[in-house]
């Protein structure tokens, strides 16, 4: 398999429900992330986009919280209903907007 065009960081990161930073894996990242490899696979994508999971991007309030690399794109509370706009984003190229997350501090 030649090297992937994009690489896809999803969080799943997992803390106790209790804990106040919260965290990416209670909010479904787990099953997203099988969803949009499903999309990708559906769309013939599946041999240019690498996606992964990942224990945590540091971003814990803004879960589900995906990095798409190499073009730095964040996104930000990232749900199922979104994934067809990042899929179309692979696509044209062109970012999704509304999900894009501002230039902050780790958290």
């Amino acid at each position: 398999m030649p090297k992937p065009r994009h690489q896809i960081l999803v969080c799943t990161n997992a803390r106790p429900l209790d804990n106040p930073k919260g965290s990416c894996g209670p909010k479904g990242a787990e099953e997203l992330a099988d969803r949009l490899k499903s999309m990708l696979r559906e769309r013939g994508l599946d041999r240019e986009v690498m996606v992964n999971r990942a224990s945590c991007l540091k971003h814990c309030s803004r879960g589900i919280t995906v990095a798409i690399q190499p073009d730095n794109l964040w996104y930000g509370g990232v749900a199922p209903g979104d994934l067809e706009d990042i899929c179309q984003q692979l696509e044209d190229g062109r970012p999704v907007e509304r999900l894009l997350m501002p230039d902050i501090p780790w958290e």
